[in-house]
């Protein structure tokens, strides 16, 4: 068993070609089965070409495209995705400078109107400037109860590390189960002596107990033939997980405002205060 830390860090795209936009998407969607270990210099390819052949978009939204177009051209443009039913203001921001419109959005939604507005690949664009409506993306390390109230920001999209289809019974994951370490002081009258001799407060050793014994019957679930799917249902919500977010400026004001707050769980405040700090230094920058 292994006990750590909640940390993150901002992983913004900063190649706005289509390789760099499918690099970034490798880089994020990956975190889903922890294969990150097989990223190489050409495998995104392959990797995002598997993604579009089996309908899995989500992880398709944190490429970021940009799209330039002079006024007249932009305002027949989101003429047709309304009358396509398709318009999406979450995903699709502009700037305008003159009469010239900056444009920033999706993979996955840049690849739906394709379908209905072909054209718009005349419009793309490699460059990148400070008109361009920036997305910020976050690779967080963070306990599971935690990670489940971040998802629900619907204004960002979000993968995560997949119980599912990861098995920490593997050589990969040092064939243990990693936990968060409780952000609170754990406070008690008693004192006890480990069997290895270390004092330990009551509380302490009781909570340390209880993931030890979750990740026992883990471990011999897995053992007795049980899939990892199967057996995580033993697996609580202390358990680290890893979630990658990416949205507009927008996003992720409201996201801070509700995690970055007095009312919000003592872990979710943890991890929020600092990347708020960070957000805005980088809000700033730009």
């Amino acid at each position: 068993m292994k006990l750590i830390k909640q940390s993150f860090e901002f992983i913004n795209q900063t190649d706005f070609s289509l390789v760099g936009i499918k690099k970034h998407i490798e880089r994020c969607a990956r975190v889903s089965y922890k294969s990150e270990d097989k990223i190489t210099d050409t495998s995104y390819e392959k990797f995002v070409n598997m993604l579009e052949s089996r309908g899995h978009d989500r992880p398709l939204e944190f490429g970021t495209v940009h799209l330039k177009m002079i006024l007249p051209d932009f305002q027949g443009f989101m003429n047709s995705l309304l009358t396509f039913g398709i318009l999406n203001d979450i995903w699709i921001k502009s700037a305008y400078v003159g009469d010239i419109v900056y444009i920033t959005t999706n993979y996955r939604y840049y690849l739906d109107i394709i379908k209905y507005f072909p054209n718009v690949k005349e419009y793309f664009t490699e460059e990148d400037n400070e008109y361009y409506p920036k997305r910020y993306t976050v690779h967080m390390i963070l306990d599971r109860g935690v990670m489940d109230e971040f998802r629900t920001h619907v204004g960002l999209s979000h993968l995560a590390e997949s119980t599912r289809y990861c098995n920490y019974s593997k050589d990969k994951f040092g064939r243990e189960v990693t936990f968060i370490e409780p952000c609170w002081e754990i406070k008690t009258a008693n004192e006890v002596i480990t069997p290895e001799g270390t004092h330990m407060s009551s509380d302490s050793l009781e909570f340390l107990t209880a993931l030890n014994e979750a990740e026992d019957h883990y471990l011999s679930l897995l053992a007795k033939g049980w899939t990892p799917q199967q057996a995580r249902s033993v697996l609580p919500l202390g358990i680290k997980s890893e979630l990658i977010s990416c949205g507009f400026e927008d996003a992720w004001a409201n996201f801070f405002k509700r995690r970055d707050a007095p009312d919000a769980h003592p872990m979710a405040q943890e991890i929020a205060k600092p990347m708020h700090e960070e957000f805005l230094k980088l809000t700033k920058a730009s």
